[in-house]
C-alpha cells in the first residue's frame, strides 16, 4: 500500500492485522456491519475479538472461561457501539463456531486461505438473536449486559437488554441529549441565530425591519444545521448534496433581506458561502478516494 492510501485509509479496517493477513469481501463486511459505505468501516466500530477463536478451538459454555470472556466482550462493544467483529479461525473448526453462536450469525467474509477462513459477525445481533433465544441465551445475555450503560448504547440494544431483564443503568432523556452531538449543534446554531440579528440594530443604512431579520435567522436555523451535518455525515450521496444545498441557502437567506434593504454584503458571506460549495466537493472526493482504498486494501493478497 502506498504511502498516499495509508494516509487516506487512517484508522480504517485496514489498521487491523487481520484485515491486511487475508483477502476480504468489502460487500459482506458492509452488509454485516451496516455501515454504509467502505470507508465508515473505522476501528471505532471494528474489532478483531481474541474470543471468537477460543470459541472455536474450545467451543462454549456460558460458566467456563471462554463463555465469561464472551460476556465482558460482547458488553463492552454494545456499550461502546462497536458495529462489526472479524477474526479468522481454522476451517476446520468454523462450524464449532457457528455451533456455538448460530449459524446465521457467523458470515464467511472473506477468502479461506491456508486452511483459516475470515469471518464476520454483529455483536448487536447476537445480542437481539440471543435476547429471544432459549432460556440459557436470555439467561447469559441478562448476566452480559448488566451494568450497561444507556446513555452510550443504541436503542435497539437498550430494548434487547430490558427484554431480558438486565440491570441496566437507565438514563433521562434531558441527560442523553446533552450528550448528542447533534443536539448540541442545533442549540449552538439556535442561538447563535438569536443573538445575530440583534447588532443589525445598529447599522445606520439598514432599512429594514430587524425583527423580520431575527424571524428569518430563527426559522432558516434548524435546516441550516441540518444541512451542514448531512453534507459532512450523510449516510448516501444524495442525503449529502442536498445537505450542502440546504446549508448554502439558508445560509444566504438572511443575508438576501440585508442586501435589500441595506449595503454591501460582506466578503465573508461569499467566502463563507463558497466554503461549503466547494468543501463539500472536496468532502465528497476525499470520501470516494477512502472507500475506494479500502476496498482495494481488503480485496488485496496480502
Amino acid at each position: 500500500m502506498t504511502d498516499t492510501a495509508s494516509l487516506i485509509t487512517l484508522r480504517s479496517i485496514l489498521d487491523l492485522a487481520s484485515a491486511r493477513s487475508y483477502q476480504w469481501d468489502a460487500a459482506t463486511i458492509i452488509a454485516v456491519s451496516g455501515v454504509d459505505r467502505a470507508g465508515d468501516l473505522t476501528t471505532r466500530v471494528i474489532e478483531d475479538p481474541g474470543v471468537l477463536c477460543d470459541i472455536a478451538d474450545e467451543g462454549f459454555s456460558p460458566h467456563s472461561p471462554v463463555g465469561h470472556a464472551l460476556s465482558h466482550a460482547l458488553h463492552d462493544a454494545i456499550q461502546r457501539r462497536v458495529r462489526l467483529w472479524i477474526t479468522v479461525v481454522p476451517t476446520a473448526k468454523l462450524d464449532r463456531l457457528r455451533e456455538a453462536l448460530g449459524g446465521d450469525l457467523i458470515h464467511e467474509a472473506g477468502l479461506p486461505s491456508g486452511g483459516h477462513t475470515p469471518v464476520a459477525m454483529s455483536p448487536l445481533e447476537l445480542l437481539e438473536t440471543w435476547s429471544r433465544g432459549n432460556a440459557e441465551q436470555r439467561e447469559f445475555m441478562r448476566v452480559a449486559m448488566a451494568g450497561l450503560d444507556t446513555l452510550t448504547t443504541s436503542s435497539r440494544a437498550t430494548r434487547a437488554s430490558r427484554s431480558v431483564g438486565a440491570s441496566i443503568i437507565e438514563r433521562s432523556l434531558v441527560l442523553k441529549l446533552c450528550r448528542n452531538p447533534k443536539f448540541i449543534a442545533y442549540v449552538v446554531v439556535l442561538v447563535y441565530s438569536m443573538a445575530r440579528a440583534v447588532p443589525v440594530m445598529f447599522v445606520p443604512h439598514f432599512g429594514g425591519d430587524w425583527r423580520i431579520l431575527w424571524l428569518i435567522d430563527m426559522v432558516t436555523a434548524i435546516p441550516y444545521t441540518w444541512g451542514l451535518i448531512e453534507m459532512v455525515a450523510g449516510q448516501k450521496l444524495w442525503h449529502r448534496i442536498i445537505g450542502a444545498v440546504t446549508a448554502a441557502v439558508t445560509f444566504l437567506a438572511p443575508y438576501v433581506y440585508f442586501l435589500i434593504y441595506g449595503r454591501h454584503a460582506p466578503l465573508g458571506i461569499w467566502f463563507a458561502i463558497a466554503c461549503i460549495f466547494f468543501g463539500g466537493i472536496i468532502l465528497e472526493v476525499l470520501r470516494y478516494m477512502r472507500d475506494r482504498a479500502v476496498k482495494e486494501g481488503l480485496a488485496a493478497h496480502p
